[in-house]
């Protein structure tokens, strides 16, 4: 079964992305192990959230600071968006040292950071580091295989939540609500259609409680006449880096 993608910043990719050789270490076995030690489900490893990583640890390295915070304010769910990211629960921290080691022993002793760490909301994560300079994301995927296809007839929206809290799936186009088009409440998988004509560049995905109440889960952003920069289940227009 296919996860759904979710987010925070770490300080290395899950890939080779062609910075320094500090950045073929990986932090997964340190961080899947004090996450399981707290009772914590392991995460998985994103890619998307690898680049969008990797390329904020590049920039604080540049600039020889540490900050969660561009120069125009933006923060890091705003470059996870500007990855292609749609997932709207995300994570961060950074850190800097002469190896990894040093950077994980100053993470595990703060408590707000070994707090983010070894939240239960996180699903995925993922990691990029230049020189001293460490970023590590975390997301929360609550959409399997989200795939989102855009072309001239209008807009598909189809995937499957991975909660069992989803009663009925809901798609708001702008302000207004819109039913799926499938939808099976055994598989919790849903389909909307919407028509080109009137397509708001802006959606909320999202499932309604058994009490009614509305969860979001993906923001899908600029869909008019294009397909998902990011990839499948990636629908926000990658932007500048801060």
């Amino acid at each position: 079964m296919k996860r759904p993608r979710v987010t925070l910043l770490l300080a290395l990719p899950c890939f080779l992305l062609g910075l320094p050789a500090l950045a073929q270490e990986s932090p997964r076995a340190w961080l899947d192990g004090l996450r399981r030690a707290a009772g914590a489900p392991a995460v998985h490893c994103d890619d998307l959230l690898s680049r969008t990583a990797g390329d904020w640890a590049a920039v604080l390295a540049a600039a020889g600071i540490l900050s969660h915070h561009g120069a125009d304010g933006t923060n890091a769910l705003d470059r996870y968006r500007a990855h292609g990211g749609t997932e709207v629960r995300v994570g961060e921290i950074i850190g800097a040292g002469p190896d990894l080691a040093a950077v994980e022993m100053g993470w595990e002793a703060s408590t707000a950071h070994r707090g983010l760490i070894i939240n239960q909301y996180w699903t995925d994560a993922g990691w990029g580091s230049v020189g001293r300079v460490w970023v590590v994301l975390f997301c929360q995927k609550l959409v399997e295989d989200l795939d989102v296809v855009s072309g001239p007839a209008g807009v598909t929206v189809a995937g499957r939540f991975a909660t069992t809290d989803a009663a009925a799936a809901r798609l708001i186009a702008g302000i207004e609500p819109v039913d799926p088009q499938d939808w099976n409440a055994a598989a919790r998988s849903f389909s909307f259609r919407l028509p080109a004509a009137g397509l708001p560049g802006y959606l909320r995905l999202g499932y309604l409680r058994q009490d009614g109440t509305f969860a979001l889960t993906n923001v899908l952003t600029s869909l008019r006449g294009r397909e998902s920069p990011g990839g499948k289940g990636r629908s926000a227009v990658p932007g500048a880096s801060p």
